[in-house]
């Protein structure tokens, strides 16, 4: 029996397989506990970075508090839109998890606006919606719907 108390546990029981069997299917580059610095204020470590060439995510674990989390997310977006790296994205993604529940959010970079989908995904019965969305976002550039 596994104990899922704590934010490391579901991250290594509940989050990396869904993001293994993402990264195994789309051939995009995985970055654990991905330091970003762009000032002072605006540093930490993303759990997760998922890029290929023309997208990227960024996955945020939290144990179970959604709406902080949510904020963690919004602020790695933000930082996310002064890093060098994002190139020309028009939108920039990310996804809170707590291994049962992911919720998905988007930055739009020319209206810096922070969208929350009010769509919650809970996990093992919305699988195949969360899968076939993370994938989209990976592939499809900008044609992202997430219900």
């Amino acid at each position: 029996m596994v104990n899922l108390t704590t934010e490391m546990s579901k991250r290594e029981i509940l989050i990396s397989p869904v993001i293994t069997y993402l990264i195994r299917f789309t051939h995009a580059h995985l970055r654990i506990e991905y330091p970003l610095k762009i000032s002072e204020q605006l540093q930490g470590y993303l759990d997760y970075l998922i890029e290929n060439n023309q997208e990227l995510i960024v996955i945020e674990a939290k144990n179970e508090d959604l709406v902080n989390g949510f904020t963690q997310l919004s602020v790695e977006l933000i930082a996310l839109d002064q890093w060098e790296r994002t190139g020309n994205q028009a939108l920039l993604f990310g996804v809170l998890s707590t291994g049962t529940m992911w919720q998905f959010g988007m930055l739009n970079r020319g209206t810096k606006t922070i969208y929350q989908d009010i769509k919650l995904f809970p996990l093992p019965d919305d699988l195949e919606s969360l899968m076939r969305i993370l994938i989209n976002i990976l592939s499809e550039k900008n044609k992202v719907n997430f219900s």
